[in-house]
């Protein structure tokens, strides 16, 4: 499945013995920063004679849940990303997201597969590229692309995965400028990483997904995405409803648990929050609240600095879409609540505006 030979970390080649011994050396130096410490005692993980590794899910196919991933399914993932991608012995792959959700892990996991010169970056809201140069591959958060193109600081990349998150019509918007080739992916812990990519950009710019080899794809009977592979130890229901125009394409529409049914009308706030936020210029997030009349209410959150009058953003919705699909509440707040994988966590954040209202 590929020998692992060592490491090339910010531009320092480490044998195995060596990698171990540095890694091993790092964590018991006492001053090394937290975040570099997660990297360090992966590598040492994945690289002891256990068979799995142990991974926090992010809920996708449920409640949030400890499972155990074979070793062997997370190289076989690896060595598809790095097929898929051309990727070879002293490219420059970017590290710069938590290495506690598997995106990151999986950067790791190519770069050692592959022979991949790893670059560690702090793994917030902005990182700071100033000092890797060219890179070849790295995988972000839409979150992070959009604050380094709003500063102007969009780094020297080749090839780009974004993940965790759907991409917005503004973001989108601005990929289409860029020199960088940028593919949105879908996957999660259960699939080690993505089973399918949708190219963002460049020539041929796609609206679906596409399974990667190896890969079949298919619904059950809520129309929620089921994934099989012959390296997953199982079949992955997912809570994703999707829309399969081809046999192993889809268009994602949103969560099932998220669906908010309002008066009888099941509303899918993904859908509706790409489609405000288009208008609105600014992060949208839906959220249900109960309703005596309708069961549950749909409610607007909009993130800002400088917050508008509920009744004018309103007044902005008003001509595009038809009344019963309006927001029967709308809030700004300066900041949405998100996770390590810079996600918004709708939880936390109905307990916000109940908190508030």
């Amino acid at each position: 499945m590929g020998e692992i030979k060592g490491l090339i970390l910010n531009d320092c080649f480490y044998t195995l013995p060596e990698l171990i011994r540095f890694c091993e050396n790092e964590i018991n130096a006492g001053t090394t920063p937290g975040w570099t410490l997660d990297v360090y005692r992966f590598i040492l993980d994945f690289l002891n004679d256990s068979e799995t590794i142990t991974q926090q899910t992010s809920g996708t196919t449920g409640k949030r849940k400890i499972i155990e991933l074979p070793k062997k399914s997370m190289r076989i993932s690896a060595q598809n990303t790095i097929g898929f991608f051309q990727l070879k012995e002293g490219d420059v792959a970017a590290l710069c997201l938590p290495v506690q959700y598997i995106a990151g892990k999986m950067m790791i996991v190519r770069a050692l597969l592959a022979g991949l010169n790893l670059k560690l970056i702090h793994p917030s809201g902005t990182p700071d590229f100033s000092n890797s140069g060219r890179i070849d591959f790295c995988a972000m958060v839409p979150m992070q692309a959009s604050h380094l193109l709003a500063k102007n600081l969009w780094p020297d990349i080749k090839t780009l995965i974004l993940g965790g998150a759907e991409t917005g019509p503004e973001l989108l918007k601005q990929l289409q400028q860029l020199k960088t080739q940028v593919f949105e992916t879908y996957g999660m812990a259960e699939t080690t990483s993505h089973v399918a990519l949708k190219q963002l950009n460049g020539k041929q710019p796609e609206t679906t997904f596409s399974a990667l080899p190896d890969v079949k794809l298919s619904t059950d009977e809520r129309e929620c995405l089921v994934i099989e592979a012959s390296y997953l130890p199982a079949k992955v229901t997912t809570n994703d409803r999707v829309e399969m125009v081809a046999p192993n394409r889809f268009r994602w529409l949103g969560r099932f648990d998220n669906v908010i049914n309002s008066g009888g009308i099941k509303i899918q706030p993904e859908i509706l929050e790409k489609q405000f936020q288009e208008i609105l210029q600014k992060p949208c997030a839906i959220i249900g609240r109960p309703d005596e009349l309708l069961g549950q209410k749909t409610v607007l959150v909009v993130e800002t600095s400088n917050p508008e009058d509920p009744e004018q953003l309103l007044a902005k919705l008003l001509p595009h879409f038809e009344r019963k699909m309006l927001p029967k509440e709308i809030y700004c707040i300066e900041k949405f609540p998100r996770n390590k994988a810079f996600k918004v966590e709708r939880k936390k954040l109905q307990q916000i505006i109940q908190d508030g209202s």
